[in-house]
């Protein structure tokens, strides 16, 4: 990271604005490299914020520029203090750290580098030529905010857990509503079946008389009751046999020929399979 002037436009010192890469590959190793301009040492790529430019546009150009390596986004990580040392008696930068993951391990180092390694962080920490500020980021990496983000991904797991367990309640709850009245259907429709076999063997040529028209009244609210509950007879003459639906008590082919038993559907489930004669 080159230090950039000190003195702003209008004649104040100020502290530079910088931003770093902490670059993991897949295997979680870290890549650091030599900086000549930081006495040799392993520090993490990155540079000075330009004047109207965001800091991941500063990081994009960044790491193409010193290591050859296009990034697409990157993770907040921490702001450290670049403080004066003995070579920069009059440096202080405000450095934005970020993770970056990389599949490209390509590095292409400019004249700025000396050398590149990846590197387990903690395996890091055991390198002399370190530079402690990138110490002490590593030091905070695996300490805080790697258990911090261990802790988040629990949370969100157990919010999509829970989550998950509230629409299979609501839907459990949908289900139960749907087919709460099962049992009471189930001994409405024979009774609804009885009545109307009552009228498939009455001559309907005879002349019409009040009991038949009320035996049909009452047929036609038995229906009308069943389907504002959902309830729907299975088709079943002329149609393909459907074993799903119907249970064939006499004949062989595969298309009904003749219905023996009502079948019926409670809210597109069968809850009386239909009787078939195949042919």
């Amino acid at each position: 990271m080159s230090e950039g002037k000190e003195i702003n436009n209008f004649g104040y010192k100020h502290a530079i604005a910088c931003v770093s890469a902490f670059i993991f590959n897949s295997k979680e190793e870290l890549l650091l490299v030599r900086e000549k301009a930081w006495n040799n040492l392993w520090v993490v790529p990155g540079g000075m914020v330009r004047f109207g430019e965001s800091q991941m546009e500063t990081l994009k150009r960044k790491i193409k520029d010193e290591i050859g390596i296009e990034i697409n986004d990157a993770e907040y990580l921490k702001v450290i203090e670049l403080n004066k040392t003995k070579e920069r008696p009059n440096f202080h930068a405000v450095v934005s750290e970020f993770i970056v993951k990389s599949g490209n391990q390509d590095v292409k180092l400019n004249n700025d580098h000396s050398g590149f390694d990846w590197r387990k962080p903690e395996d890091w920490l055991k390198e002399k030529d370190l530079y402690p500020a990138v110490r002490e980021v590593i030091e905070y990496y695996l300490n805080k905010f790697l258990p911090a983000k261990d802790c988040e991904n629990l949370y969100k797991r157990a919010l999509a857990d829970y989550q998950n367990l509230l629409k299979r309640t609501a839907q459990e709850k949908v289900e139960f509503v749907k087919y709460a009245n099962e049992d009471l259907i189930q001994s409405i429709i024979p009774v609804y079946d009885n009545l109307k076999m009552s009228l498939a063997h009455v001559d309907e040529t005879v002349e019409k008389n009040g009991w038949l028209e009320g035996i049909k009244h009452v047929i036609r609210q038995f229906k009308d009751v069943l389907e504002s509950m959902g309830v729907e007879e299975i088709k079943t003459v002329g149609e393909k046999f459907d074993h799903n639906t119907m249970e064939a008590i006499e004949g062989k082919g595969e298309k009904v020929v003749k219905e023996a038993r009502p079948g019926y559907k409670l809210n597109g489930k069968v809850i009386v399979a239909a009787k078939v004669i195949v042919g």
